[in-house]
């Protein structure tokens, strides 16, 4: 009878403890999902805290937010990470938990300003804030934000690199033997010979060119008439057109002062076939013989 009674007691124990280990997991775990402690949070972070100047770098943010009493459809999340440069466009993913939304940004970059460059050793990066905001279902605006964890970046440039050296040569530096074709010397008095020759002929052609014009310029003492039989004595010897021409010019010059030969030489500058030498000839001999100025 009393081993009866005892494992009776023992029974009730053990059901009521089972019934409590099932009361404490129903609270810890509810039945509906998680219930976030705030209605919205971001959280921001690096893959990694340090990295070298020109390293890839992941940015992630990730932000919490209720939505049984926010409108997450208009959820905004702002990851400026300046002075970081972005490789490509960010990876979002959404995942629901019960009443919890989980939305993570995840941005590749890299530091290559000005910024990331330390004077000695490494720089850390202070970025600004990463911020997100929802309207609230109730009313208002939720907004939240929480501050990115220091950043280190290395230099790539040792302290041995900026020292000055001296880059070894693999060949002869030296400037090589200077060659000519003709000695600077005699090149020199060529030069020299050719200058003198060339002003010499400088001055001679101005002076040919002087006495030249002297010549032009010295006026005729002939008379007209014996400009004019000398051109019919030059023609004689010249085209046809230059018979014509000088036959004319002495027919009008004897127009004044013979009229029969004139119209004599008139006929002949016009005459068919050209007029010959020999009519020239005898033209000159007769108006020298009857007017004068042969």
């Amino acid at each position: 009878m009393v081993t009866l009674t005892r494992i009776g007691i023992a029974a009730i124990v053990g059901v009521a403890a089972a019934v409590a280990a099932v009361l404490l997991l129903g609270r810890a775990t509810p039945l509906h999902g998680e219930r976030p402690a705030r209605a919205l949070t971001v959280h921001a972070s690096f893959d990694a805290p340090a990295a070298q100047f020109g390293d890839r770098v992941v940015a992630r943010v990730v932000v919490l937010a209720d939505r049984s009493t926010l409108d997450t459809s208009r959820l905004q999340v702002t990851e400026d990470i300046a002075p970081l440069t972005p490789l490509g466009p960010a990876r979002v993913t959404r995942t629901t938990r019960g009443r919890l939304l989980v939305v993570a940004y995840e941005l590749p970059a890299v530091c290559l300003s000005d910024s990331c460059i330390a004077g000695t050793g490494s720089k850390r990066l202070r970025l600004p804030a990463a911020r997100a905001e929802a309207p609230r279902t109730s009313g208002g605006v939720a907004r939240a934000a929480t501050a990115w964890p220091m950043l280190t970046i290395g230099s790539r440039v040792t302290a041995a690199d900026l020292k000055p050296a001296r880059p070894p040569f693999r060949a002869d530096t030296s400037a090589p033997a200077v060659t000519y074709r003709i000695a600077p010397g005699t090149l020199t008095l060529l030069l020299d010979v050719l200058a003198a020759a060339l002003g010499a002929a400088g001055i001679a052609f101005a002076a040919w060119q002087a006495v030249v014009l002297g010549r032009r310029r010295t006026p005729d003492t002939r008379s007209l008439l014996e400009q004019a039989l000398a051109l019919v004595r030059d023609a004689e010897s010249g085209a046809p057109a230059d018979r014509r021409r000088a036959v004319g010019f002495l027919a009008r010059v004897l127009h004044r002062r013979h009229e029969a030969l004139a119209c004599v030489a008139g006929d002949l500058a016009w005459s068919e076939p050209t007029p010959t030498p020999d009519e020239l000839a005898a033209l000159a001999d007769r108006v020298g013989n009857e007017v004068g100025g042969a």
